[in-house]
C-alpha cells in the first residue's frame, strides 16, 4: 500500500466525532508503519485494528476502551512470522536430548547415556542436533562407541539439519538393517570398509528406522504443538508456516484451533509424500477457520537433501567428495505429477531445494507444469540455498518465492566452502541477488534445525556474521539485506508468501491485531540486545515479559 493511502486511512479512522467502543487501546508506543515509525495509538476491536489514533485524540478513545495498555515508548512491529519451520518437530526437540553444539562424538554419547539412565530398559532414546562439522575429525561417526555405551536402548539421534540420523546397533537390528540392505531410492546407508552399516542414514534411508518408532499419541502431539507454539510466542512470533504437516499432526492442530488453544496462527504445508492426505484435503479445498488461526492451502515436497550431510543435489560433484553429487530425493517426473495435482486443487506448491541442480530442476517443473498459474498459486522454493547465476532471474520471471533462512548461512559458513569450492560458494545464500532481480523473499529459521529467535535471523540477514561478530566484514557481505528488508522478510513478505497480505504483515485498520513489541528499534547495532516485551495475536496478549510494559 502506498503512503498516501495510509494517510487517508489515518484521517478517516480518526475523524472528528465520538469514537466507537473498542476492546483495547495500545498507547505510548512507537509504531513502525510503511511510511516510517511514528507515535500513534492502536485501537483494537474483535481481534482487528480499527483505527490508528493520533496522540492528540487519544483521550477520547481511552474513554471508550475496555482496556488501555501503556507501551511506555516501546517499538511496535507487525506480528512476526516464522516462514519455514516444523512445529511438532520443534515440540519434540524440546522434549528430547539436545545435542546442539556437541564438540565431539564422545560428548554425544555422554548426553545420550545420561538420558538413557532415566528411562525404562529397552525404551527408545531420541535426540537431535549433532553436527560432525563441529568435531575434531569432521567426519560422520560409526555407531560402535554408542552401541557399547547403550546396548539395550535403541537410539535415534537426528542430525542438526534433520536430513540424517545416527542409530545404534539395537536400532539397526530392530529395523532389520544389515550389510545386505540396499540403499532406498533418494537415500543412503553409510557403510564402513567391511560394508557394514555405520549407523548413519541419510534422507530417505532414515525412514527405515523412523517407521518402527512408537507412534505418538494424540496427547503427545497436542502437548508438543502447544509447547512449541508457546515457545515461539515467547520469541515474538504471531504466525508459523508449518513445512510438512502430516495427517495426525493436522488433526491435532484442528482440535487445538477449534478449542481456541492455539496461541499463534499456523499456515499448513501438507506432507506431499502422503497421497491419502492430499486426496482428502484436496477434496475439502482450501480451508481457513473463522479466526484465521489455522489455514490449510499449501503442500510441501522435497527435491533433495541438505548440504551438511552432502544430500543437497549439485550439478557437479562436491568439492570435498569427488564423484558424489547428492541425492534427488523425489524424481523429477514424480515432482511434476504431484505439482500438477496441487495446481489442479488450487493449493500452493512449496518444494525443498538446496543444491543448485535441485533449484534448477524445481524451477523447470514450475515453468513446465504451472505456466500461467504461477501468479495465482505463488509457488515457493524452500531454502533456495545454492542458485546458479542463470537461475537467479528466473525466480522473478516465474513468480517463484524464495523462502530462505538467514541463520543457515551463518551456521554453514565454516564448512560450506569446502563442500562447494571457491566458485560455487558465491552462488550460496544469495538473498540480495534474488531481491535485486525482482524475486520475492520470505524469512524463517527451519526450526528445530536452527534457533528460531528472530533476532538471530535478523542479525544474520543484516550482517552475514555470527552473533560473535565474525567474520568482521561479513561473509559474502554483498548479499546482505537492509534492516528494513530483513524485518519485511519476517512480516510483510511472509504474509504475502501465505496469501495474507491483506490481513497481516502491516499495522493498518482492518488488519489482524498481530503485533511484536520490542524495547528498542531493530537496527543492526541493536537487534541482538533488543528485548521482547509483548506478543499480541488477534488483539490478545500471548506473551508479556516480566516487568512489562
Amino acid at each position: 500500500m502506498r503512503a498516501g493511502f495510509w494517510v487517508f486511512m489515518l484521517l478517516l479512522t480518526t475523524a472528528c466525532g465520538s469514537p466507537p467502543p473498542v476492546d483495547r487501546l495500545l498507547v505510548g508506543g512507537t509504531v513502525h508503519l510503511p511510511e516510517g515509525a511514528r507515535r500513534v495509538e492502536i485501537a483494537v476491536k474483535d481481534g482487528k485494528i480499527v483505527a490508528l489514533v493520533p496522540p492528540s485524540q487519544a483521550r477520547s478513545w481511552q474513554k471508550k476502551a475496555k482496556e488501555v495498555v501503556n507501551l511506555a515508548g516501546a517499538h511496535v512491529y507487525p506480528g512476526f512470522t516464522e516462514s519455514h519451520g516444523h512445529l511438532t518437530g520443534f515440540g519434540l526437540a524440546l522434549e528430547t536430548v539436545d545435542l546442539t553444539g556437541s564438540p565431539s562424538f564422545q560428548e554425544v554419547v555422554r548426553r545420550l547415556s545420561a538420558k538413557a539412565a532415566d528411562l525404562p530398559r529397552g525404551s527408545w532414546v531420541l535426540a537431535r542436533g549433532w553436527d560432525q562439522n563441529l568435531w575434531p575429525e569432521k567426519s560422520f561417526p560409526h555407531h560402535r562407541e554408542l552401541s557399547q555405551a547403550l546396548p539395550e536402548h535403541p537410539v535415534l539421534a537426528r542430525r542438526v539439519d534433520g536430513h540424517a540420523i545416527l542409530v545404534n546397533q539395537k536400532a539397526l537390528e530392530l529395523a532389520g538393517i544389515s550389510a545386505a540392505t540396499p540403499d532406498p531410492p533418494g537415500g543412503q546407508i553409510l557403510r564402513d570398509e567391511k560394508g557394514q552399516p555405520t549407523g548413519v542414514l541419510v534422507d530417505a534411508a532414515t525412514d527405515l528406522v523412523e517407521r518402527i518408532l512408537p507412534a505418538p499419541s494424540p496427547e503427545d502431539l497436542a502437548r508438543r504443538q502447544l509447547k512449541a507454539a508457546e515457545k515461539l510466542a515467547a520469541l515474538g512470533f504471531t504466525a508459523f508456516h508449518d513445512a510438512g504437516t502430516g495427517s495426525s499432526e493436522l488433526a491435532s492442530l484442528r482440535k487445538l484451533a477449534q478449542s481456541g488453544k492455539l496461541p499463534i496462527r499456523v499456515y499448513v504445508m501438507l506432507d506431499g509424500s502422503n497421497p491419502e492426505l492430499l486426496a482428502q484435503e484436496f477434496a475439502r479445498g482450501i480451508q481457513r477457520d473463522e479466526r484465521g488461526m489455522l489455514t490449510v492451502r499449501a503442500v510441501k515436497l522435497y527435491a533433495d537433501g541438505a548440504l551438511g550431510s552432502r544430500g543437497a543435489w549439485l550439478s557437479q560433484p562436491y568439492s570435498d567428495a569427488p564423484g558424489h553429487v547428492g541425492l534427488a530425493v523425489t524424481p523429477v517426473a514424480k515432482l511434476k505429477e504431484i505439482v500438477a495435482r496441487i495446481a489442479a486443487a488450487g493449493f500452493q506448491p512449496c518444494i525443498h531445494a538446496i543444491g543448485d541442480e535441485a533449484v534448477h530442476q524445481v524451477l523447470n517443473v514450475y515453468q513446465e507444469v504451472l505456466a500461467a498459474k504461477t501468479a495465482s498459486l505463488r509457488p515457493r522454493i524452500e531454502h533456495a540455498q545454492i542458485v546458479r547465476p542463470e537461475d537467479v532471474p528466473r525466480f522473478a520471471q516465474l513468480g517463484v518465492i524464495a523462502s530462505v533462512q538467514p541463520t543457515h548461512c551463518t551456521s554453514d559458513m565454516p564448512w560450506a566452502p569446502s563442500r562447494l569450492g571457491p566458485e560455487r560458494i558465491l552462488w550460496a545464500y544469495r538473498w540480495r541477488s534474488l531481491l535485486s532481480a525482482g524475486a520475492r523473499l520470505c524469512l524463517g529459521s527451519d526450526v528445530p534445525v536452527e534457533n528460531p529467535d528472530p533476532r538471530l535471523g535478523l542479525w544474520a540477514a543484516m550482517t552475514r556474521k555470527t552473533p560473535q561478530n565474525q567474520p568482521e566484514e561479513g561473509w559474502n557481505p554483498e548479499e546482505r539485506l537492509s534492516p528494513a528488508e530483513a524485518i519485511a522478510g519476517f512480516t510483510e513478505w511472509a504474509a504475502y508468501a501465505a496469501f495474507e497480505e491483506e490481513k497481516r504483515g502491516q499495522i493498518a485498520p482492518g488488519f489482524f491485531a498481530d503485533l511484536t513489541i520490542f524495547d528498542r528499534a531493530l537496527e543492526e547495532d541493536a537487534v541482538l540486545s533488543a528485548r521482547l516485551l509483548r506478543t499480541v495475536v488477534g488483539g490478545a496478549d500471548v506473551f508479556v515479559a516480566r516487568g512489562g510494559p
